[in-house]
């Protein structure tokens, strides 16, 4: 058997290897050329660096994914004004050590333009910092607090406890840090009369520069990257935050599986392969906490990629071509999820080989146009009231991307080596 020790010196050194492998491939992909036809308008063909035909390329991906964003707030905006009553929710919040910053989605939920919502706490046994601050906050009128007594240890067990222990038609999960904008209650149960969920957007607060950081990168792989895969093959992501669904929906899927890391992405395939039809709305977005350290910021996305890398696995394991033909485009979709973090950071040296070439014009394009989504979606964000300012933060991007690919990387390596079920957890501040 092999030794805990001996594992985490393997998965360091395939981490090492890796990484080497999708640096040196990028930078021999980029400095081989491509003659690429221009007959619409008369010329025969250019020959550029594959480095240049990358570049590009991720330039005209991020301002296609982008107008679609911006394309699906500005619709959004323009549906309301919204009943302020209705169906009734049923608004989940699991909570294990927030007992600092549980009342941001209480109060945040009672708050809401939305008034037949009811607000279910749901703690851990033995969490009694939390169950303090819960039964605190269940004094008030459509707050309760339950306890997971049934299956604790995991987001997707508490959430499913909640849902068995209510009967409300329509079932919201948040986090326990998530300040929940007033417009999205009442917007998502608007969605819910054509779809069968509704997906919200949630954002870090911006109130550092690691938190800075994370909120532009929430922008750019948290959302833009989905948009035209959303666009063209009507896979969205359901989360396990800022969340509403038909309480029938989600019963019928089979609700969270508390035996995934990533019980979110996992959900979201099933829902998918199920043939649900999701909603997403971006344009009332929820305030959440974000990582305050690099050990947290570090930790947490490495979790996710492990998570994306069991989710594959299990989506590997199920595939049905013949009797579920989604199951096909679901592995694909994951496997792309996966391998689109190689592909950032394969783009640092091809954007190097761009650079020693001197082509300025397509290394400022390109890092143009990520500037400008960014500072577009924060300016969106500034306009609607959700931050305070604007900043510099923006320009940061490009810079830290591609230390996302080496979480993203040393995650996926973990699963088959060194990951024994054990999950990381950010500290919440509050």
């Amino acid at each position: 058997m092999v030794s805990h020790t001996s594992r985490r010196w393997l998965d360091r050194t395939c981490f090492a290897l890796a990484t080497l492998t999708v640096v040196t491939l990028g930078f021999v992909q980029g400095r081989i050329t491509v003659t690429l036809p221009l007959l619409f308008v008369g010329l025969g063909g250019v020959t550029v660096l594959n480095a240049t035909v990358a570049c590009l390329s991720f330039a005209a991906t991020l301002l296609s994914s982008g107008a679609v964003f911006f394309t699906e707030i500005l619709r959004e905006r323009r549906r309301g004004p919204y009943p302020a009553s209705g169906t009734e929710i049923a608004a989940i919040v699991p909570s294990y050590g927030d007992s600092g910053a549980l009342h941001r989605s209480v109060e945040s939920l009672l708050a809401a333009d939305y008034g037949d919502v009811r607000v279910y706490v749901v703690c851990e046994p033995g969490d009694e910092s939390t169950l303090s601050v819960a039964r605190s906050l269940a004094e008030r009128r459509r707050v309760t607090c339950l306890v997971n007594d049934r299956d604790p240890g995991s987001k997707a067990a508490a959430v499913n406890y909640a849902v068995d222990h209510t009967d409300a038609p329509y079932v919201g999960v948040f986090d326990a840090d998530e300040r929940v904008h007033p417009t999205f209650l009442p917007a998502a149960a608007a969605g819910l009369a054509d779809h069968e969920g509704v997906q919200g957007r949630t954002f870090p607060r911006p109130d550092g520069l690691l938190e800075t950081v994370t909120y532009y990168e929430s922008i750019v792989l948290g959302y833009l990257s989905h948009r035209l895969v959303a666009l063209l093959t009507d896979f969205d992501m359901v989360a396990s935050n800022a969340l509403l669904v038909r309480r029938a929906t989600y019963e019928r899927v089979g609700g969270y599986d508390p035996r995934m890391l990533t019980e979110d992405f996992d959900f979201a395939f099933r829902c998918y392969e199920d043939g649900v039809s999701v909603q997403s709305s971006f344009a009332y977005p929820s305030e959440i906490e974000g990582a305050h350290t690099l050990r947290d910021w570090w930790g947490q996305r490495k979790r996710w990629m492990t998570g994306y890398a069991q989710v594959f696995h299990r989506r590997l394991g199920r595939l049905d071509p013949l009797g579920r033909p989604r199951s096909v485009a679901s592995l694909v979709f994951c496997g792309g999820a996966i391998l689109g973090n190689f592909v950032v950071l394969s783009l640092v040296p091809q954007a190097i080989v761009v650079g020693a070439t001197g082509a300025a014009a397509v290394l400022g394009v390109t890092v143009g146009a990520l500037w400008g989504i960014c500072l577009g979606a924060r300016l969106f964000d500034r306009r609607v009231g959700v931050v305070d300012s604007v900043g510099l933060g923006w320009l940061l991007v490009p810079f830290v991307l591609p230390f996302y690919s080496l979480a993203a990387i040393k995650g996926v390596v973990e699963y088959p080596i060194s990951w024994r079920g054990e999950w990381f957890r950010v500290e919440k501040e509050g």
